[in-house]
């Protein structure tokens, strides 16, 4: 059974795993270094923010995290995504958010991609300050009931 649950502290080491794995899929313009030096910040953090995770038969195999209107990560396990799971992630936070903003890097096409076919938009583009990498600041907004 599929279900889209809160965050938990056993889901910590589960979580810990897809968003590093993904992290090193997504970016691989992006030296691995830069995700081991970032580990334990998001180990203590992560617990701190609004987390769901997507469980299928009681395993982890995505999350979504927030913090106050900014999307901190959406990941979904390599071996389950393309089956919907961050879709449904993210129109889960669209249920009870009216507005939120979430950065992804330039290269990363297919996030990119994948935030604009879900309407996303993009705001503007900056350079991300420790990698020199690109980034855009992407917004959801809920359209009001007359524009629909």
């Amino acid at each position: 059974m599929d279900i889209i649950r809160s965050f938990n502290d056993m889901d910590l080491n589960r979580v810990l795993k897809i968003w590093y794995e993904g992290n090193l899929e997504a970016h691989d313009f992006i030296s691995p270094s830069y995700w081991d030096r970032n580990f334990n910040y998001v180990k203590r953090n992560l617990p701190l923010s609004e987390v769901y995770v997507y469980e299928i038969d009681g395993y982890v195999v995505g999350f979504i995290g927030m913090d106050n209107g900014y999307v901190d990560g959406l990941f979904v396990d390599k071996e389950y995504r393309g089956t919907g799971i961050g879709t449904r992630l993210l129109n889960y936070i669209k249920e009870d958010n009216d507005f939120f903003t979430l950065h992804v890097f330039e290269n990363n096409y297919g996030a990119v991609t994948f935030y604009e076919n879900r309407g996303l938009i993009k705001k503007e583009e900056s350079v991300h300050e420790d990698l020199g990498e690109v980034e855009y600041l992407m917004y959801y907004r809920k359209k009001k009931k007359e524009e629909e």
